[in-house]
């Protein structure tokens, strides 16, 4: 029986995840004595480093073959990943600049692969995958001088709205055009889901809000990427984009009952765990793909 086919093909990429999640885990609290909110930094800052390394296709290790070169990736992520909290220390600035800083660097990301990463186009590399990183920490630094930080609601709706219901009806739309209407789109569903924190009397920046919200974020990751939408695989839109979500909120209340509920954990500390799975979810996607399930598969594009 082939092992590339779905579920397994997703299944056995998110066994992986949980190993490595629980690895990290395990050396940050038990052995460096880091606290899960710290855990959830160094997390976040490592996938988005993943991100930015996604832009830059298989470079400078295109002649490895997988799974090998997705571990140098892998690796490389880490140690950036890590160092940043490190260096904003250097620098003089404290752990209240971490989140609006990743925070904002997500925007960063969400920009470039709305608009179709077009400000580089035409760069060789490493010129086009260093002023995509350039570009989002000036856009970063910028907005967090200016206006402080855009809350991280929006990419709950952002990975919905790009992988389940993926852009529809706006996947045919010429650029700029189409990047506005998303982040237009995207604006949408972020007010909606606010307002549906608000109606149940929490929001986004309380914990028991805070560890749905990434609990949503976990079950759309895992069955738009790891999973490729199954079972709905072969749904048109706009059905495919509504099962996505039926699928992603079912599991969250489920999920979340069972953290808080049955096994009595506390809801913020949950929340910062589940960030670390997370982040490891996406950036095994991005550096091995489907490995140990797809044995040719390369690194992640996002375009």
């Amino acid at each position: 029986m082939t092992l590339n086919i779905q579920p397994i093909r997703g299944i056995l990429p998110v066994i992986c995840v949980i190993i490595s999640s629980l690895l990290f885990i395990g050396i940050g609290q038990g052995f460096l004595g880091i606290s899960p909110g710290d855990l959830s930094v160094y997390a976040l800052f490592f996938v988005w480093t993943a991100f930015i390394i996604s832009l830059a296709g298989n470079w400078p290790f295109e002649k490895i073959r997988q799974p090998i070169r997705g571990f140098y990736y892998l690796i490389i992520a880490l140690v950036l990943g890590i160092l940043h909290p490190v260096i904003i220390g250097w620098v003089g600035y404290g752990p209240e600049t971490y989140w609006p800083l990743i925070s904002n660097l997500f925007l960063g990301i969400g920009i470039i692969i709305a608009f179709g990463n077009p400000l580089v186009k035409g760069l060789p590399q490493p010129a086009a995958v260093f002023f995509n990183a350039l570009f989002c920490y000036v856009f970063a630094i910028v907005l967090m001088m200016g206006y402080g930080f855009v809350p991280a609601i929006w990419f709950a709706m952002f990975v919905y709205y790009l992988f389940w219901v993926e852009q529809w009806p706006l996947q045919n739309i010429a650029q700029p055009a189409k990047g506005i209407l998303v982040f237009t789109v995207l604006g949408l569903f972020s007010l909606i889901l606010w307002h549906a924190y608000t109606t149940v009397g929490t929001s986004f920046f309380k914990p028991e809000a805070g560890l749905f919200f990434v609990l949503f974020v976990w079950w759309l990751v895992m069955f738009s990427w790891n999973l490729e939408t199954w079972p709905a695989q072969k749904i048109a839109q706009p059905k495919k984009g509504i099962i996505g979500l039926i699928i992603a909120l079912s599991l969250s209340g489920l999920s979340y009952v069972v953290i808080v509920q049955v096994l009595g954990i506390n809801a913020g500390i949950a929340g910062s765990i589940v960030w670390v799975f997370v982040s490891w979810l996406y950036t095994w996607d991005i550096v091995l793909g489907k490995w140990p399930a797809d044995q040719s598969t390369g690194l992640a594009v996002i375009e």
